[in-house]
């Protein structure tokens, strides 16, 4: 069971930064209006659930390797 934690928590974190990646590429269009000229608030709003994924993926992947049963 230690060995299939440990695993699921490198796992994650690893997804937690292939998502990061993959948004700094511009994978993951954000969801924001076309006329965003005056300032960048949409675009960043947009951007918000799958940058929260990611951080949420990571940390769950933290969250298991640090709290092995012992």
């Amino acid at each position: 069971m230690k060995s299939a934690r440990l695993f699921a928590g490198w796992l994650c974190i690893v997804l937690g930064f292939a998502v990061m990646v993959l948004i700094s590429f511009g994978v993951f269009d954000p969801i924001a209006p076309a006329d965003t000229t005056h300032s960048i608030v949409p675009v960043l709003v947009g951007m918000l659930p799958s940058v929260s994924f990611g951080i949420a993926l990571f940390a769950i992947g933290v969250w298991l390797i640090s709290s092995r049963k012992r």
